[in-house]
């Protein structure tokens, strides 16, 4: 009897180690498929994975008492490339400029004590006036004036780029309107009947 015994836990060690070598070896195949299937461009570096939304935004604060409710048709945020702005319908049709809300969208609240807006941009861009107009009259090609623009404080100071790099989103670009004090109107100034001062 023993010496049938002896047989079978021989070949039981020997199995469990048959098993422990093929347990060891499939953990090793495993680890090198996992690495390198990331390595299946060789060393070159990683591409950034972005879920930043590129644009720029800000809050537009109305620091002076609204113009009677009669002149007040009303209110956007236009973004420009070009400063002063050459051509107002054309900027904004080809895409130059940038209107918040966007032309056909609601409008924004009027006689409130602030907005915010937001430009979403598909790529990286400079824009050299930020401005809030007003249409202060029933004609919607003609009746616009600057009220306010990224740089002036109560109708003083230069206008300022914002420059959105890519992968970027630029907060803080924020504009106080004073009804009392606006800044230089260029829309009426140049090449455009688009807007009457």
């Amino acid at each position: 009897m023993k010496e049938q015994l002896r047989p079978a836990n021989t070949t039981t060690g020997a199995s469990n180690s048959l098993r422990t070598q093929w347990l060891r070896n499939s953990i090793t195949a495993l680890f090198f498929a996992v690495l390198f299937a990331g390595c299946n461009r060789g060393l070159a570096p990683t591409q950034p994975s972005s879920s930043v939304q590129m644009g720029f935004g800000g809050t537009v604060r109305f620091v002076s008492a609204w113009p009677p409710s009669d002149s007040v048709f009303d209110v956007r945020v236009v973004a420009f490339s070009n400063y002063p702005p050459s051509n107002i319908l054309t900027e904004v049709s080809s895409g130059q400029a940038k209107v918040y809300p966007a032309l056909g969208a609601n409008k924004v609240p009027l006689f409130a004590d602030s907005l915010s807006y937001t430009f979403y941009l598909d790529s990286a861009a400079t824009f050299r006036y930020v401005a809030v107009v007003i249409q202060n009259g029933s004609n919607y090609l003609q009746d616009w004036k600057v009220v306010g623009a990224y740089g002036y404080s109560h109708g003083a100071g230069q206008p300022d780029s914002v420059v959105v790099t890519p992968d970027s989103f630029v907060n803080g670009i924020n504009i106080d309107v004073d009804f009392k004090n606006t800044p230089p109107n260029p829309l009426g100034s140049v090449a455009s009947p688009s807007v009457r001062h």
